[in-house]
């Protein structure tokens, strides 16, 4: 079966009925993007953009100001250039996808044949070439990467901006953009279930679309419920029904009070993860609680596995916020945020030898560990003790896979190899704690983090804050 229009429709109908009766979303323009207030975005906007006013005008507003341009449609031109393609290059990733050759895997919007499928996702980012690709502290050099991969000059202006530059370097220009365009194709996503889950509160509301005809023609007019049948939301309880579709993300950012109080867990060993939201659908149930570990697991080659994904978290919450202040630098109006879990000392404390290990640098097993994951080679027996504990506790590696592979040995691992940050005594290397991807590490993490996981906005005003206390620097980032 192919996909229909209304399928890939970012906006369900009766939603965006709505939103435009309210004054809060424009018809989709001739480029195939229509503005749609900030706050009325994906089911975290309306607490990022609280301060926005809801009675605007959409004419006399500048676009960024408070209504964002959003594609009609996910997979549409105007998608490839919303995730960071030049105008240019979408017309050619856009013409490639519509003249699919009659041979070969099928694309997703093509009936169902029960072969091979691509999925527009995997054909915008594939244009990304490794061919062009560098890792070198050249910016010039990233700059001609971006340029011959067709990216916009927005995108290559977050991903070059010189606050991140230590971090950047840690992988190469063609993963930071495949990661840049994920994230982004994930926000439209995340749009996309807030529009639904919206139509459908309005439905259970009493509204609907009913179709009407004028002089000929005919479209779609928004019936309100009758008094009988439902009162009208208005905006405030749009707004609180937005957040209720959101249990378990706070409304609190990852620097409030609630936040910093929740770092203090007498017992317990805290942990931290920066995603973007859109990454992590399904992570939560209907109530808050832990129901798909699975979606922050990371996939290989990382430092610690060179074949299997792993869950990846540090107990440093500088880290973690230093990788979701880039991650909201790329992102387009994309939430990130701070995923805060706790494991009680016991826990940890009680594992068995062989179930939990450690790994510092400058120790030879570090590097030999790292580096034959991060290569993805065949490890050799003294180091398969490692890849089956259930946790490693170590020092997290830094530059990108190809580097490792540049290298003849291990042994050529020097210091610039180690994540530094900043701490009291001086610079200290950055510690990562590693769960096992296997039933082992997420049985642990379900049994223990269920109750004890909370998700925390890191919004725009986060992010500016944080690049008004630190300044650019490619040694280290300076907490």
């Amino acid at each position: 079966m192919s996909t229909t229009t209304s399928e890939t429709s970012i906006f369900a109908p009766l939603d965006a009925a709505q939103l435009i009766r309210q004054g809060l979303a424009g018809q989709p323009d001739a480029s195939g993007k229509r503005r749609v207030h900030k706050r009325r975005l994906n089911r975290s906007s309306d607490e990022e953009h609280r301060r926005l006013p809801l009675d605007v005008s959409l004419q006399s507003q500048p676009e960024d100001d408070i209504f964002a341009s959003i594609p009609d449609q996910l997979i549409s031109h105007a998608s490839i250039e919303y995730v960071g393609f030049s105008k240019a290059k979408a017309d050619e990733i856009w013409n490639s996808w519509n003249n699919w050759p009659s041979f070969g895997p099928r694309r997703e919007t093509d009936p169902d044949d029960g072969g091979l499928q691509v999925t527009f996702l995997d054909f915008i980012s594939g244009h990304i070439a490794s061919s062009f690709d560098t890792s070198e502290d050249d910016d010039g050099q990233w700059t001609n990467c971006m340029n011959r991969n067709g990216l916009a000059i927005e995108l290559q202006h977050a991903i070059l901006d010189p606050h991140f530059k230590y971090l950047r370097l840690s992988k190469s220009c063609a993963e930071w953009s495949r990661d840049t365009v994920h994230m982004r194709y994930a926000g439209l996503q995340e749009i996309q279930r807030a529009s639904r889950d919206r139509a459908m509160a309005l439905q259970r509301a009493g509204y609907r679309l009913a179709a009407h005809s004028d002089n000929g023609s005919s479209a779609s007019v928004l019936e309100p419920p009758s008094a009988s049948t439902s009162s009208r939301p208005g905006q405030r309880s749009i707004s609180g029904m937005q957040r209720d579709m959101a249990p378990g993300i706070s409304a609190e950012s990852s620097n409030s009070a609630s936040a910093i109080a929740a770092r203090n867990a007498p017992g317990h060993v805290v942990l931290f993860k920066a995603i973007d939201q859109g990454r992590i659908s399904g992570l939560l149930d209907d109530h808050g609680r832990l129901k798909q570990i699975e979606t922050l697991r990371s996939p290989a080659p990382t430092d610690f596995s060179g074949t299997r994904s792993h869950f990846y978290f540090t107990p440093d919450f500088k880290v973690a916020q230093y990788y979701a202040a880039y991650a909201k630098r790329r992102a387009n109006v994309e939430s990130v945020v701070m995923v805060c879990i706790t494991i009680p000392n016991h826990v940890i404390e009680g594992m068995e030898e062989g179930e939990i290990q450690r790994l510092y640098w400058p120790s030879p097993e570090w590097k030999q560990f790292v580096w034959y994951n991060r290569t993805a080679k065949a490890l050799p027996r003294s180091l398969r003790e490692y890849r089956t504990a259930t946790l490693i506790i170590g020092t997290i590696a830094r530059k990108p896979n190809s580097a490792y592979h540049q290298l003849r040995s291990w042994e050529d691992m020097s210091e610039s190899w180690v994540l530094k940050v900043d701490g009291q005594d001086g610079m200290k290397t950055a510690i990562q704690y590693v769960f096992s991807g296997e039933e082992d590490g997420q049985d642990l993490l379900t049994q223990h983090v269920s109750e004890n996981i909370k998700v925390y906005p890191f919004p725009a005003s986060e992010l500016d804050e944080w690049m008004e206390q630190h300044q650019p620097s490619w040694e280290s980032f300076s907490l």
